[in-house]
């Protein structure tokens, strides 16, 4: 390091351009970074979509979802596999772990896919497999207006294909629209007047509805093409297809039926704010960029507005980035205000010229940052952005030790630039072990495991680089600017190197060479004081702490709904379940749009789900109550809804989970987790309080009715089984007998033929004839019609029959985490079937395993550390000494819980320990190096009075680098947000109310450890001496004895 630094203040024309060079380049990369909310998390799915017509729940997961589960569970990187099966249908997910590379899974999937094709029934359709998403829509785009509903789904459509065709969007999930349809409704009593069978009528249409090659003709005059129109392009073709031809007559589908072009039943409708919609909901690819995405969709949007008619027009709304760009926006206003407070407090305890020179120091490390940042392809991230914020205090440290080291030079003599020099070189090892340990700290954070770990590694990235670039300026640039710019003479006046003419200051250590002399005379009673203090914080927070929490509680500005009801319910009826839910909510005034739509994705139809949506707030300036009292209200709206069942989840920011309780139940026989779920949910519903939104998958048995055929008799009277099953699709929703694509539809329209509406009844099927080798048989003569009960799905994971409950609380005011105590203790108590297993999932398994890492995580950065100590100072006793720090901060945060009533949040508090344990050594490093050094030089000198000297000497560095750590993070600690450009200040901001435990957590440790560390440490450095000198007292006493 020595020749750097000589090489750079010999060069320093070279070394001031490459600085300059630096502060372009990250300027140009601070403008190229592409900027996001939420950090680019991959969690790769991969669906497999297998359909079987006519098969049952229970046969569909026999035959084709077991076989398959069994198979991808070997997969190399799956973590988890789940099926849900359901009539004629089966889908299989795969979970890979987090970070996995999602190309690679899907060639892994569609390799084992390949491998078990041949043991499933040769009558199911081939899988489909491709990529899956459990995440939210980042917006829901609706098409509303006066039109027909033909018209609104024609145009959300085609806007359909212009938002697929954007990169980031994965899919687009069209809601309130069904498909097109050409629909043939046959009268009954002509089918069998000219007793024309359904398989001829089937044959008709398909054998009339084929492309036949004609060819081409080579004349020698010529060569043309033969074309023979033999597909149906328009609904006339289809009308006059001849379906029985005798010797007098062509009977055509014209002639019993009647032909027109509709919709299929609904499957789903969509309301967005009383009025109906046809929606689409817009999910990203994992690890798109939100903002961008959206970017391009609203542009999307604009370019496609202008072709619509004036009846019609396209409402935004759930627009998730809108939170991610306030959060962005906030957090930079804050950062501009950190670097304006810390510079102030440099110049105002430095000096101007050094002043400014320690300020220099946070453009050239933030710009060094965004520069790695660009060419490691990291997006500029809020976690990045508070990484930043952390680190702000932390990255003038190295300055100020040497620009004040080069102070004291100058006040005894030294030419300016030796002065630089010297500092640079003498204070290199002290920076770089407080560097090194500060990021030793941070390290086990990088292998945070799970989602958690993945959306909170960003923040010690930040950490990483602004340090290391903070290293390259303090040990190069400040020698050279110093040594140009720096200060002629020291801030220290009147000849007394302790003195530096500020009054606050001077008096702060004037009275703390009082005490410190104090501290160093009574070194046992000092460190047993201060221990005793410790203690009774420890002991305070055991008793009279308020619990924990996984992640800040913040106020909401959305909220997710789901609506539950019982039953056989048609789609008209769940439309007027919703209808009834969404007149409720509109009555609150605060919400500023409410999207429901009937119907939900098969991993949340669990628990009899017929409809789902969410509302939005107004901007707080526009309404009178906060969030969650809306909430409340909301939630008091439509409680007790006679059979309806509404759960309202508030949308809090942070890492999502669809429940903050979730508890698995897995057993190998289906009846024995029905049991075992039902008793628990009872349990959650009855048998304890402050638990709200209770739900689970498991659903309540519905009546469906069941077609049994006499088979022996059916074939007696030559009757084919095909024929029958065709005669109930036509009392249902008739049976597909081809397709057709009309030049004003994108995609191709089913042809369906089904009785009329009056003739299509359940107890029709009695009346019906089939057509036999000897005519028309009555149906009733071998069939009979039985209620059946059954399920819509049957799920599986790992293997296993498998449900799951999930549950929070009913205020924000009752932890999650002594909920769970109370439910493990009953479980405990109670039996269950045997081979059941119970598992706490979700937000509570996670919080377990970040517990278990920091844990593990504290164990390893200390181990770490101690190693760098013990390299630089070898000596065991100084490096515990200064690992000490570490206790005093983590009390301090303690304390700071206790005086202010919060619960310690796992994430946000825990990460500031972790950056605390690498932060509050410095201090230590700093006072011990010098006193090493000092102790060097001053050998006639007694160790008392090298522990004062070293104390008086370092107080000022020690006071400015906690000062502006503090002071860069405080108005967030305070819960204010501050924007000097935006000329802006806000108390309580939902971007605030999230760290605002981070940063507070921070201060109280590191304000409270640094004082504790003024008094510790100095009696510490006595303590040896101390220890000899009772040891030889005792042993002088002895001796004279004898």
């Amino acid at each position: 390091m020595n020749k750097i630094v000589d090489f750079a203040l010999s060069k320093t024309r070279t070394t001031l351009a490459i600085a300059i060079l630096v502060l372009i380049a990250g300027s140009y990369s601070r403008s190229m970074i592409p900027v996001a909310a939420d950090p680019s998390i991959t969690l790769p799915f991969v669906s497999v979509s297998i359909f079987l017509d006519g098969a049952s729940p229970e046969d569909a997961s026999r035959l084709i979802a077991k076989p398959v589960e069994n198979r991808l569970r070997s997969v190399a990187g799956a973590k988890e596999v789940s099926s849900s099966s359901s009539l004629s249908y089966a889908r299989i997910i795969t979970e890979f772990e987090v970070g996995y590379s999602i190309d690679t899974a899907l060639r892994d999937i569609k390799q084992a896919i390949e491998e078990v094709k041949f043991k499933l029934p040769p009558e199911a359709e081939d899988p489909q497999i491709r990529e899956y998403s459990f995440a939210d829509s980042i917006m829901n785009v609706s098409v509303v207006g006066d039109g027909l509903l033909r018209q609104k789904v024609f145009y959300a459509r085609e806007l359909q294909d212009k938002i697929e065709a954007i990169d980031q969007v994965l899919t687009t999930e069209l809601s309130g629209a069904p498909e097109e349809l050409l629909e043939a409704t046959v009268n009954k009593s002509k089918l069998e007047s000219y007793n024309i069978s359904l398989r001829e009528l089937y044959s008709a249409i398909s054998n009339n509805n084929l492309i036949i090659p004609g060819g081409s003709q080579d004349t020698g005059d010529g060569r043309f093409n033969i074309e023979v129109p033999s597909v149906f392009e328009n609904a006339a073709d289809v009308y006059n297809i001849p379906i029985k031809v005798t010797s007098t007559a062509v009977v055509t589908l014209g002639d019993i039926a009647k032909i027109r072009r509709t919709f299929k039943d609904y499957s789903s409708y969509s309301k967005i704010n009383g009025k109906d919609a046809v929606s689409l909901e817009i999910k990203l690819r994992e690890g798109a960029n939100a903002i961008d995405a959206k970017n391009l969709i609203v542009k999307a949007i604009s370019d496609f507005s202008p072709s619509l008619p004036e009846n019609i027009k396209i409402v935004k709304t759930n627009d998730e980035t809108i939170w991610a760009e306030q959060m962005i926006s906030e957090l930079q206003g804050n950062i501009v205000t950190a670097i304006f407070l810390v510079v102030i407090l440099v110049v105002a305890s430095m000096g101007l010229r050094v002043g400014l020179l320690v300020g220099l120091s946070i453009p050239f490390s933030f710009l060094l940052t965004f520069t790695v940042l660009y060419f490691a392809n990291i997006e500029f991230n809020f976690l990045i952005m508070m990484g930043l914020l952390l680190g702000l205090g932390m990255l003038i440290d190295g300055s100020i030790v040497v620009t004040e080291y080069a102070d004291r030079k100058i006040s005894e003599g030294m030419e300016r630039l030796e002065a630089y020099r010297l500092a640079s070189k003498r204070m290199f090892y002290p920076i770089l072990s407080s560097i090194a340990t500060t990021i030793a700290a941070f390290m086990p954070l990088i292998f945070w495991p799970g989602f958690t770990g993945q959306f909170m590694r960003f923040l010690p990235i930040a950490v990483f680089i602004v340090l290391i670039a903070s290293l390259i300026y303090a040990m190069i640039i400040v020698p050279v600017l110093g040594s140009v710019l720096g200060q002629r003479s020291s801030a220290l006046s009147g000849g007394d190197t302790d003195k530096t003419g500020e009054y606050l200051f001077d008096s702060i250590a004037e009275k703390y060479s009082k005490w410190v002399r104090i501290f160093a005379k009574r070194p046992i009673e000092t460190i047993i004081a201060v221990f005793v203090i410790l203690s009774l914080i420890v002991i305070s927070y055991s008793r009279f702490g308020n619990g924990t929490m996984y992640f800040s509680k913040i106020d909401p500005v959305a909220a997710e709904v789901s609506i539950r009801a019982r039953g056989n319910l048609s789609s008209l009826e769940t439309k007027s379940i919703i209808e009834r839910v969404e007149s409720k909510l509109l009555e609150i005034n605060g919400i500023e749009s409410l999207f429901l739509r009937t119907g939900t994705e098969w991993f949340l139809s669990g628990g009899d789900v017929v409809g789902r949506g969410f509302f939005e707030l107004k901007e707080p300036s526009d309404r009178e109550l906060s969030g969650r009292q809306i909430m409340d209200i909301a939630k008091d709206k439509v409680n007790d809804m006679p059979g309806i069942i509404v759960e309202i989840a508030e949308l809090e920011g942070g890492p999502d989970f669809s429940s903050p309780l979730q508890i698995g139940i897995f057993a190998d026989n289906e009846s024995d987790v029905i049991e075992a779920t039902d008793k628990i949910e009872k349990f959650l519903n009855e048998g304890i309080d402050g638990m709200a939104n209770v739900r689970s998958t498991l659903t309540f048995p519905r009546i469906d009715w069941k077609v049994e055929v006499d088979k022996q008799k059916a074939a007696q009277l030559g009757v084919n089984i095909v024929d029958i099953g065709a005669l109930v699709q036509m009392l249902t929703n008739g049976f597909k007998v081809g397709e057709y694509r009309p030049d004003d539809s994108r995609d191709e329209v089913e042809i369906r033929v089904r009785f009329e509406r009056e003739q299509r009844s359940l107890t029709s099927i009695y009346d019906l004839n089939v057509p036999s080798a000897n005519g028309l048989v009555p149906v009733s003569s071998f069939i009979d019609v039985v209620p059946k009960r059954s399920r819509e799905t049957l799920v599986r994971r790992n293997g296993k029959f498998f449900h799951e409950i999930g549950a929070g609380t009913a205020s924000a005011e009752i932890l999650i985490d002594s909920k769970v105590v109370e439910i493990k203790k009953w479980i405990n108590t109670e039996e269950f079937p045997e081979g059941v297993e119970i598992q706490f999932r979700g937000q509570q398994e996670e919080t377990q395993e970040v517990n278990d890492f920091l844990s593990l995580a504290g164990i390893t950065a200390l181990f770490t550390m101690l190693v760098l100590l013990l390299t630089q100072f070898n000596s065991f006793y100084q490096s515990f000494l200064i690992l000490t720090a570490i206790l005093m901060s983590t009390s301090g945060v303690l304390l700071g819980l206790l005086i202010t009533g919060k619960p310690f949040i796992t994430t946000m508090t825990g990460i500031s320990l972790v950056a605390l344990a690498g932060i509050v050594v410095n201090n230590n490093i700093v006072l011990i190096d010098t006193f090493n050094r000092l102790t060097k030089e001053n050998v006639n000198m007694t160790r008392y009075d090298v522990v004062v000297m070293t104390c008086r000497q370092r107080l000022r560095p020690i006071l400015l680098t906690t000062a502006t750590t503090i002071f860069g993070i405080l108005p967030i600690a305070l819960g204010l947000s501050l924007d000097i450009t935006g000329r802006s200040v806000e108390v309580g901001s939902r971007v605030i109310n999230m760290w605002q435990s981070l940063s507070s957590s921070v201060c109280f440790g590191l304000g409270f450890s640094t004082m504790l560390t003024l008094v510790f440490t100095p009696a510490a450095l006595m303590m040896p001496e101390r220890v000899a000198q009772i040891f030889k007292n005792k042993t002088s006493s002895e001796i004279v004895t004898e």
